[in-house]
């Protein structure tokens, strides 16, 4: 079975990127008949990528003409595959008009809750692109012959919009390569270390939460905050001693950065979206570089799985969590979440689940 997964993007972003140039890899790898392309509006050619495709179109309709070529691209790239596999286009009525043009199995990927996520934005601007997700979104989830999710919650999600039409739930969560480098542990045994990453710290992170908790809490530990904040919230971290604020940082910077630290943070307001759960890449690069994470929200571990507790942004529950951890060496936290963060075994299952779609939908 030949398959293509492909996205449509303004811009690459590094974390979209990433996830799909691993892909690439792994089904190399694993000796599979899967093709990534990620087609651009606009790409920094200063970092070269095989699975880029730019869009050299220009138009002074540029939002309507780039999708209009992305499709007529697909439908010639639809010949030679047997499945295509598309990251859902929000607010798209030409992703909709595609689908039901198309003779194709179509399965589109879902990473979020499209329309919470819109309007946490606010604004009359988020509310029109509600809107017309609502509806073309439906459109496109009418005509697809399944959908792929990172979640059981929005699978759930994505389902209700079209009266649970899908009967086989495909949850294919992000991962990360194993390289198969040892870990640095350069950990101290005195003083806790504890780091949060993001990019961009979004009020769905809850760093606004964890800083509050500072007033009520005299304990030691170092939490080191690696991206950027929101004035009142870097206003707030300066006034303690006991964080450091790193800005971004280059890979190899952080690598080191991780090799010392005891515990990963990750976002605690996903209520701020209406979500519950979430499949954050931060959270595999915690536990592929040793760390084990404490985190406000559930993501696709059992609860059997030692090294992900969720919690609330209570620093006397993080700490304790974190001593309990203490005596973990780096590669067995890593070894033991492998199974479940693995690029290739990852994308091994999903390939084979989406085999016993077909042979399903073909009955």
């Amino acid at each position: 079975m030949k398959i293509l997964h492909s996205a449509l993007m303004k811009h690459a972003s590094s974390g979209i990127l990433n996830q799909m140039t691993w892909e690439q890899e792994a089904a190399k790898q694993l000796n599979l008949d899967w093709d990534v392309i990620l087609y651009v509006q606009k790409y920094k050619k200063n970092v070269p990528s095989n699975i880029i495709k730019q869009w050299n179109g220009l138009s002074s309709l540029e939002w309507v003409k780039f999708r209009q070529d992305y499709y007529k691209w697909l439908l010639a790239q639809s010949e030679i595959y047997d499945v295509l596999v598309l990251r859902h286009s929000l607010s798209d009525p030409f992703q909709a008009a595609f689908l039901k043009k198309i003779n194709k199995p179509v399965y589109l990927v879902h990473h979020t809750l499209e329309v919470q996520e819109i309007l946490s934005y606010r604004g009359i601007k988020s509310k029109a692109k509600s809107i017309v997700e609502k509806y073309f979104g439906k459109l496109s989830l009418d005509n697809a012959q399944g959908i792929i999710t990172v979640t059981d919650e929005i699978f759930n999600y994505e389902n209700l919009r079209v009266k649970n039409k899908f009967k086989n739930k495909i949850i294919y969560p992000n991962g990360i390569v194993y390289d198969g480098k040892k870990n640095d542990d350069k950990r101290q045994n005195e003083i806790p270390e504890l780091i949060f990453i993001a990019s961009h710290f979004s009020s769905w992170h809850g760093l606004d939460l964890l800083l509050d908790e500072l007033k009520i809490t005299s304990e030691k530990f170092i939490l080191h905050i690696v991206g950027n904040l929101n004035y009142i919230d870097e206003q707030k971290a300066m006034q303690d001693q006991r964080i450091v604020l790193h800005g971004h940082l280059s890979h190899n910077e952080m690598q080191e950065l991780m090799s010392k630290m005891w515990l990963g943070l990750s976002s605690f307001a996903l209520f701020r979206k209406n979500m519950k759960e979430a499949c954050t890449l931060k959270v595999r690069e915690y536990l592929k570089n040793g760390l084990p994470v404490y985190s406000g929200y559930k993501d696709v571990f059992p609860e059997s799985f030692p090294y992900y507790k969720v919690g609330e942004p209570n620093f006397k529950a993080i700490l304790n969590y974190a001593r309990k951890m203490r005596h973990k060496t780096k590669e067995e936290i890593s070894n033991s979440s492998r199974k479940y963060i693995d690029k290739e075994i990852l994308l091994k299952n999903i390939y084979f689940s989406l085999q016993e779609s077909q042979k399903l939908n073909s009955i």
